[in-house]
């Protein structure tokens, strides 16, 4: 996505995390033929005794970050993410291009934005006009993330966004190679993403995450919404692409579990196979890695699955 800066650094990738309650910490290690393997992981919580720059700076020692290379993600709030018509001009002229086009796509000024550009793959139908993505982030957002790690001493390569780093995650496993959809959960929101031998084809973020659902005196609602967006995106793949309709779904996020009735409403509501993610099924780890820091970690392993360095 949006590239920081190289330097001579360890082998591997970590990617560091600021979430709400703490900072998350994947060292993820990848080598031909063989499965990534996570060397490091951590969790550190943010306090009125420890602050994010305290917790930052002793994981920066700790596992020598001003000397590995590190990724991190945006927040959803620092970005959109927009599937827009490719413009019918050279290379070198697609970015000014497409600045125009998104200007009145984005809720921010356009001005204050940094753009970033990957092609929407699959075939294109007769007289359908390619189509691209465009990552459109706030400066400041690049800026301050950039600032918070580098006052810590973290070497900060690159910066992504949820949608690549769970496509990462979803390149693992096997459903992919005919197509797969997977649906996680994180506190206040949720993302689908539909993928297909390592491309991303669609995403869609919820409004709904699990603290509504564990809330929630009726959550039955709730659980349609999930499924019906589910669907929606299920559907305008089937309809939009050249390729065979997407008969899996991968489900996984939630710290505290995905509650059971959502998994029964989604088995019994979709026309699609369910299953669980299990990270330790797709990764090795130096040490165990519990069913509820793989929800909590699960964009982190995602970010630090990252194989890619090159922006458009």
């Amino acid at each position: 996505m949006f590239a920081i800066r190289k330097r001579q650094t360890l082998p591997g990738l970590t990617a560091v995390g600021l979430g709400d309650d703490g900072v998350y910490l994947v060292r993820m290690l990848r080598e031909s033929g063989k499965r990534p393997r996570i060397l490091h992981w951590d969790f550190r919580p943010v306090s009125a005794d420890a602050s994010q720059d305290k917790v930052l700076s002793a994981l920066a020692r700790d596992y020598e970050l001003k000397r590995a290379r590190c990724t991190t993600l945006l927040d959803v709030a620092d970005y959109q993410l927009v599937l827009t018509e490719a413009p019918d001009v050279h290379a070198d002229e697609l970015k000014a291009a497409l600045r125009w086009r998104v200007k009145d796509l984005i809720n921010f000024h356009i001005d204050d934005a940094s753009l970033d550009v990957f092609d929407l793959p699959g075939d294109i139908a007769p007289g359908r006009a390619r189509e691209m993505y465009v990552v459109a982030a706030r400066n400041d957002a690049i800026r301050s993330r950039a600032d918070a790690l580098d006052a810590a001493g973290i070497n900060l390569e690159v910066i992504d966004i949820p949608e690549m780093a769970q496509r990462n995650v979803a390149v693992l496993l096997p459903e992919d190679a005919s197509g797969v959809a997977m649906l996680t959960l994180q506190a206040a929101s949720g993302l689908v993403t539909l993928t297909r031998q390592g491309q991303l084809y669609l995403s869609r973020t919820l409004s709904v995450g699990f603290d509504v659902l564990h809330a929630a005196a009726e959550p039955a609602g709730y659980y349609d919404h999930i499924v019906l967006e589910v669907q929606r995106s299920l559907d305008y793949f089937e309809s939009h692409f050249r390729v065979a309709p997407i008969r899996h779904l991968v489900l996984g996020g939630a710290a505290t579990g995905l509650p059971p009735l959502l998994v029964e409403h989604v088995r019994a509501n979709l026309n699609v196979q369910v299953s669980a993610l299990d990270l330790t099924q797709l990764l090795d780890c130096n040490s165990p890695l519990p069913p509820t820091m793989q929800a909590r970690c699960l964009t982190h392993v995602g970010a630090a699955l990252r194989q890619e360095v090159k922006a458009l």
